[in-house]
């Protein structure tokens, strides 16, 4: 029996080229995800979430117009966020607005992949704890 899983879909926000190509690739070769989109801000980011649903945000922190700390402040209701920064000086803020994981560029295929797991693994778990600490009964 083969079980259709739908692809998890993420959107790659940075303002250097080569820094959204590289994670492209990254994804082009892992099963079970697709880029829905790239941006090269932000600003631009954000109207992209304003009318597409995306799993994961690859979000690079020092951009114009908006850091990706700001972005996800004012987001009511991100996606899961990998950080993809060359800063490693925002870590502990990053993780106080409770993102999957951290990595510093460059950063290599295996790393990506431990996110990337990272992040899997607790969607998996995610319809688990939204009964969590309720008992439902049957008339």
């Amino acid at each position: 029996m083969m079980v259709n899983i739908t692809p998890l879909k993420c959107l790659i926000v940075d303002d250097e080229d080569l820094a959204v190509s590289l994670p492209e690739a990254y994804v082009q070769k892992t099963e079970g995800i697709e880029v829905a989109g790239t941006c090269h801000h932000a600003l631009e980011a954000k109207a992209f979430l304003q009318t597409h649903t995306v799993d994961i945000l690859f979000l690079d922190i020092q951009m114009p117009y908006l850091t990706g700390l700001e972005l996800v402040k004012q987001l009511a209701n991100p996606p899961l966020i990998i950080f993809t920064t060359s800063y490693s000086e925002h870590a502990v803020e990053a993780f106080e607005l409770k993102v999957m994981d951290y990595l510093l560029k460059p950063f290599t295929y295996e790393r990506f992949l431990q996110a990337v797991e990272k992040t899997k693994n607790y969607l998996q778990l995610l319809p688990q704890q939204k009964t969590a600490g309720y008992f439902f009964c049957k008339e």
